[in-house]
């Protein structure tokens, strides 16, 4: 009698460990037969691993219509995609890309923009869009430029992927950073008008060469400028890491002059 209660004991102990253990165990991860896909979102990005959590940094931003080549996927609906513009390998929520590409016409999302003789701010202007005007995509070149034909007017230049949407209206953005500060001024030296909170959805209304994006806080119905990076096209779960400063080198002790001692 002793005997069988005691087997029944290790047996409902390693039922226990085997349940415990498989909370802990990481998504598996699975080869599958390469392919070809689409991004979906007008922008989203490829990380180092398939998390949001901040050890899973940003190593390339995507474009709506990248072609991917689907490497591995995991339990988690992540792929593990080489895109095919540039080469880089990354992570990507699987549910963000598609077996066809998606529609050829987009809707400028930005206030204005100008498309451009070619793909860089400094280019020749060849004509003012409008949010609303459509364009019909044409090409893309490796840096988040598309190439496109302006419907009203017929005239082929460029502009970035991330002024356009795929649908008419003004394109809505998260804030993916808990306490992200908007400015007066794209620069960090520009006075803070407020601060952010992560999922605060904004209203992109422009952007700039260096990297920041103008946008109106939904909220307050502020108008400032953010740090584009810390933008994602849907809800996040965790907040992106913020930049560290750099610690300010150690001072040099300069060593104290002693007087000469006196002549007796």
């Amino acid at each position: 009698m002793g005997h069988r209660h005691f087997m029944r004991g290790l047996l409902l102990l390693g039922l226990i460990i085997s349940l415990l253990g498989g909370c802990d165990t990481a998504p598996r991860t699975y080869p599958v037969p390469p392919s070809y896909y689409y991004v979906v979102p007008t922008t989203t990005y490829l990380r180092s691993c398939a998390s949001y959590a901040e050890e899973c940094y940003i190593i390339a931003q995507v474009f709506s219509g990248d072609r991917v080549v689907v490497l591995d996927r995991n339990d988690y609906n992540w792929a593990r995609v080489s895109l095919e513009r540039s080469g880089v390998i990354g992570w990507i929520p699987g549910d963000l890309i598609a077996p066809s590409p998606g529609p050829t016409n987009f809707y400028v999302s930005w206030t204005n923009v100008y498309l451009r003789d070619c793909s860089d701010y400094n280019c020749r202007a060849l004509e003012l869009l409008y949010r609303g005007d459509r364009v019909e995509k044409i090409d893309q070149d490796y840096r988040g430029w598309w190439r496109v034909r302006s419907i009203k007017s017929g005239i082929i230049g460029w502009i970035p992927a991330s002024a356009t949407s795929p649908s008419p209206g003004p394109p809505y953005y998260y804030v993916a950073i808990q306490g992200l500060n908007l400015r007066a001024g794209p620069s960090t030296g520009s006075k803070v008008l407020t601060t952010l909170s992560l999922n605060d959805q904004v209203e992109v209304l422009g952007a700039n060469a260096a990297g920041w994006s103008q946008v109106r806080h939904l909220r307050t119905n502020i108008i400032g400028w953010v740090a584009s990076r810390y933008l994602e096209t849907f809800p996040v779960r965790h907040s992106k890491a913020a930049p560290r400063k750099p610690k300010a080198p150690a001072k040099e002790k300069v060593p104290e002059e002693k007087p000469a001692p006196r002549a007796m």
